[in-house]
């Protein structure tokens, strides 16, 4: 280890930048291969030699990275956070995010883990992990029960997937297999709030456009205000409704509830 600092610190004066990189691609270099404590090393040599001047970014991979070697779920999840607050600009914050959901998944919190998921997909709708996102949004929804929104996710799920990845259509399509076979209805969401006077301003500009929105009030399970258009409405419907809504520039997208067919109701 002293022969590699060295090595470094001999290049070091004219090229202090690749040194950092250097630093941390080791760091991720060996946490791929399954060598933590020296992967942890070379991030500890970053730490007491580049952090201080190191550009958001690269202080957002070494915090990412220092997750991904955390000896607990804890600490990481410590990390992951300090990524999405203090590094939510970098290229590393949705990965963070959909980590933080996984864990807090794991832990049983699935309140918690669709509200990292969805931040994840709000803040970052581009990211090409906001399909992977959905599947562990329909995970956490069934575990609490809450059937609608689980099979929601699953269908926008399979509709987002690029036709490549086969492991998560198999995923996906596990999760909408739970949902049986009944009759599907549709609303189209068009946003979700926190705060309901946000929710309530935004129907009533929608409703003065002429479509039909409501608000699906919050709970103590699920704390946010979701701004819905059209009740009940087959696919074709309201996909015609999402395509108006995109047009008068909104972000909107289907979601489904099972409706028991006439003979079980």
């Amino acid at each position: 280890m002293a022969a590699l600092t060295l090595a470094f610190a001999a290049t070091s004066t004219p090229h202090v930048e690749a040194q950092d990189s250097s630093l941390l691609d080791r760091a991720e270099r060996l946490a791929d291969q399954g060598d933590a404590r020296e992967a942890r090393q070379a991030l500890a040599q970053w730490e007491a030699e580049a952090s201080a001047e190191a550009p958001l970014d690269e202080r957002a991979r070494a915090w990412y990275l220092a997750g991904r070697l955390a000896d607990d779920g804890a600490e990481a999840e410590l990390y992951y956070l300090r990524v999405v607050i203090d590094g939510s600009s970098s290229r590393y914050a949705d990965d963070a995010l959909l980590r933080l959901g996984q864990y807090t998944y794991a832990q049983g919190e699935y309140a918690k883990a669709i509200d990292y998921l969805g931040r994840l997909r709000r803040d970052y709708p581009t990211s090409e992990l906001a399909a992977e996102a959905l599947l562990w949004v329909a995970k956490a929804a069934g575990a609490l029960g809450d059937s609608e929104r689980a099979c929601a996710a699953a269908e926008q799920g399979l509709r987002e997937l690029p036709p490549t990845d086969s492991i998560l259509d198999r995923s996906f399509r596990e999760e909408r297999s739970r949902c049986g076979e009944s009759v599907r209805r549709y609303s189209v969401q068009v946003a979700a709030f926190q705060d309901v006077a946000a929710a309530q301003g935004l129907a009533r500009s929608l409703l003065n456009k002429g479509f039909d929105a409501w608000v699906l009030n919050a709970t103590e399970r699920d704390p946010l205000y979701r701004v819905r258009v059209g009740r009940g409405l087959i696919e074709a419907e309201a996909q015609r409704l999402a395509d108006r809504l995109v047009q008068a520039g909104h972000s909107p997208f289907l979601v489904s509830q099972a409706v028991p067919p006439p003979d079980e109701r």
